[in-house]
């Protein structure tokens, strides 16, 4: 098939220990009685109109659906280089860490990608917590005592209040767990690699722990990254507030609100793009077509879409990811405030 247009995703929705049932606020109609952890947008089993696979989309030409910037963020794989997902911790997930590109590339047949990620906090209980890397003077071997011990290693990690509207950046190899009471819009490498290093004690119910992977994690663990809240960067627009929210070789997010009425183009060179509906309608345009969208819908555009914008309906706050260009992120990096 030849995919024109934005093309509306059908997200899986995951059952997790650790879910809830937060995401039908945005939403989501979600099974009843599960605990729904993660809503997973723009996995390559994604399926979008018409009953297709995203996967199968790029498969079909990846040059013209991925554009030369989103191949590049993948090593060349022909796959979706945008994973997006809305995660609810009803409870705090484990303790984890990620491996990047190389270390990845060890794994199986030698196709993984590694996994930075970052979080836009949508929603947050009073008190809630992320836990950012492990605290100063805290070592891999402190580390591996905590998680091969089976003591637990929390009171190892960096806890930091966790504020709606905030960004937090997480490069892999950084030590860390979302806190229960949380919910976040998700940005990451297109990767299925999470080692975990310690599940906080959390049994099924005959019992049994969640498995762990406390070698693997220590190997690609970096005792050094602490990450905190980034502020954003307003960027000039003449309809909207347009902020970017953080800027990496692998994906770009940026928040856009508009009122009524109000309209902005969506340019993103060779790269693909999500726009993700966080409240309000969109009417989302792209190659002579257009799709509405409302809250929680996402649409993916592919790099060689023509005359895309998108038009609120309603008083609307959406995220767009795409992989930005080098000039991007070196513009993210000069407006953050020096360690």
């Amino acid at each position: 098939m030849t995919a024109k247009g934005p093309l509306v995703v059908s997200p899986r929705l995951d059952a997790k220990p650790w879910g809830g049932r937060r995401l039908e606020a945005f939403g989501f109609g979600l099974p009843p009685d599960q605990a729904i952890g993660e809503a997973v947008v723009t996995a390559p089993d994604a399926v979008v109109e018409g009953g297709v696979q995203l996967s199968q989309i790029v498969g079909e030409r990846p040059e013209a659906a991925l554009g030369e910037r989103g191949l590049a963020a993948t090593g060349e794989k022909v796959t979706f280089p945008l994973l997006v997902k809305l995660i609810d911790a009803n409870e705090d997930l484990s303790i984890q860490v990620h491996p990047d590109d190389a270390a990845a590339a060890r794994e199986g047949d030698g196709q993984s990608l590694g996994k930075t990620e970052a979080w836009w906090v949508l929603d947050a209980d009073p008190g809630s917590a992320l836990y950012l890397g492990l605290r100063p003077g805290v070592t891999l071997d402190d580390l591996a005592t905590a998680s091969r011990g089976g003591t637990g290693a929390a009171h190892l990690m960096r806890r930091v209040s966790a504020q709606p509207n905030t960004l937090v950046f997480l490069p892999a190899g950084t030590v860390h767990a979302l806190g229960a009471g949380v919910l976040v819009y998700e940005i990451q490498q297109p990767s299925a690699i999470t080692y975990r290093l310690d599940d906080w004690g959390r049994v099924d119910a005959a019992g049994r722990p969640r498995q762990l992977h406390v070698e693997q994690g220590l190997a690609v663990a970096d005792a050094s990254s602490r990450p905190e809240p980034i502020p954003p960067v307003t960027l000039p627009s003449a309809s909207g507030r347009r902020q970017l929210l953080v800027a990496c070789p692998y994906f770009a997010l940026e928040r856009i609100a508009l009122v009524a009425g109000e309209e902005v183009g969506l340019v993103a060179a060779e790269s693909p793009q999500t726009v993700t509906c966080l409240q309000g309608t969109v009417q989302v345009t792209a190659d002579g077509r257009t799709v509405a969208l409302q809250a929680g819908q996402t649409a993916v555009l592919l790099a060689d879409a023509a005359g895309t914008a998108m038009r609120a309906d309603s008083p609307t706050v959406a995220l767009r990811a795409w992989v930005p260009a080098e000039s991007t992120i070196r513009m993210m990096a000069d407006r953050q405030p020096s360690a």
